[in-house]
């Protein structure tokens, strides 16, 4: 398949703009979903790995927390907004292609980690390359589609990261599953080939994505343009609009920290506490999650949609007040109860209500935002996740739950006080992003 390479800095794009045909668009949205399923399987995976891991390496839950956490949010914390930088600035082929070589080859090397330092490494490879994708595909859909018709690609990306956040358990149960019947023949632990397996795909899609996608000139949305684009004017953008971006970034990742925090433990807990299989806890947080996330991506984006019109300055601001008021009690039933059911249950219905923060957000940011900011505002989103959802949250609720309790009970322990602590939070960030809307289009 022919590409268009036009990407250029907003200083250098044709005023009169030519946007490419609907299918080699959604032929890019597609890889880039693609590659974002791949990437949720490759940085999911060692959750499902945990006790094998740990044992291999003789990681206690401390290490193990940081290699699940601190290993993305070290990489989005120091690099996330010069990456996004690159996208907003860079040739967006480029970055996503090295990026995608990046966490697939840091994948791979896992499996040979023979020591907690190699691990932390390699996991920070992994968090340092998927770093670039969101944030790209938010740039490039703002290139590759009109004003009017970029909400449905946008919501198609974010609920695939909605749904893959759970998804990626399926997935990497059956990665787990072929690899232990492979793994005899290799001369490889389980845990390695599963690591091998996750990994590969990635280099495959990497070429593809280099050789077909269709990356126009950036910034072609003319009307949600800025002159300046250095990282200086988007700190003078983001102080001016504080009072607004502010709150609007931090939603997801103080959603993140507490339900990350259940997606990340809930597999041991279910281990540990039902004495389940790694395979089959995979399995049955898959069957109740991704319906769960797949129902709540339809449902959350067809309310923002329809209250949109209702409301232009904060119709898609105000679907976040009732998932925010939601999210936080399904996940408490879930951490109280020693019934693995009552726990599978509370993780549904908090995964019902937190895919409106993932698939959201994203939207927002393509109407609140200038069109060569928006890879970098992604990146800060992003970068909260990561600090909250994978480095304070795993950590916080393993050591919460040490502190409060012993015993096999101390992860869902731990838990319950971390989404306690983190709600309210979560519903005072909700109310001021909706009070503090300056309306679509106001830079």
């Amino acid at each position: 398949m022919s590409h268009i390479d036009l990407d250029r800095p907003a200083a250098d794009a044709p005023k009169s703009v030519s946007w490419p045909s609907r299918r080699r668009a959604w032929y890019t949205v597609t890889l880039l979903g693609l590659l974002y399923i791949i990437s949720w399987i490759d940085r999911n995976i060692l959750a499902l790995l945990a006790q094998p891991v740990s044992q291999a390496l003789g990681l206690d839950d401390r290490r193990m927390a940081l290699l699940l956490g601190l290993g993305f949010a070290l990489l989005y914390a120091v690099g996330g907004l010069l990456l996004g930088h690159f996208v907003d600035t860079r040739s967006r082929r480029v970055v996503v292609t090295v990026g995608i070589v990046t966490w697939s080859v840091a994948t791979i090397l896992s499996a040979f980690a023979a020591s907690f330092g190699v691990m932390l490494v390699l996991r920070c490879g992994v968090a340092i390359g998927e770093a670039v994708l969101m944030p790209a595909a938010i740039s490039l859909i703002g290139d590759l589609f009109p004003q009017e018709r970029r909400g449905l690609p946008v919501a198609v990306i974010a609920s695939i990261g909605g749904v893959m956040t759970i998804g990626s358990y399926a997935a990497g149960a059956v990665a787990i599953g072929v690899a232990g019947a492979i793994s005899p023949g290799t001369g490889l632990a389980a845990w390695q080939t599963s690591l091998i397996l996750v990994g590969v795909p990635g280099l495959a899609f990497a070429l593809i994505f280099a050789l077909t996608a269709t990356v126009p000139a950036r910034g072609g949305a003319a009307e949600n343009t800025v002159p300046d684009v250095s990282m200086r004017a988007l700190i003078e953008h983001f102080q001016q609009r504080f009072a607004f971006l502010g709150p609007l970034l931090s939603l997801t990742g103080l959603n993140a920290l507490f339900s990350l925090s259940t997606v990340i433990w809930l597999p041991t807990v279910l281990i540990r506490e039902h004495s389940m299989t790694a395979s089959r806890a995979g399995y049955l947080i898959s069957m109740v999650g991704v319906p769960a996330g797949l129902l709540g991506n339809f449902f959350w984006q067809w309310c923002g949609t329809r209250l949109q019109r209702r409301d232009a300055r904060r119709g898609v601001l105000r679907s976040f007040v009732p998932a925010a008021g939601i999210a936080g009690p399904c996940f408490v039933v879930g951490a109280i109860s020693n019934s693995p059911t009552l726990q599978l249950a509370g993780f549904a219905g908090g995964m019902f209500a937190g895919t409106a923060f993932a698939v959201l957000t994203p939207i927002a940011i393509q109407l609140y935002t200038p069109a060569q900011m928006r890879a970098r505002m992604v990146s800060m989103n992003f970068l909260i996740i990561s600090v909250l959802g994978y480095g304070v949250g795993p950590l916080a609720a393993s050591e919460l739950g040490k502190i409060l309790t012993t015993g096999t009970g101390e992860l869902r322990v731990g838990l319950l006080a971390i989404t306690i602590a983190t709600w309210p939070l979560l519903l005072a960030a909700t109310l001021l992003t909706n009070r503090n809307a300056d309306g679509p289009g106001q830079h």
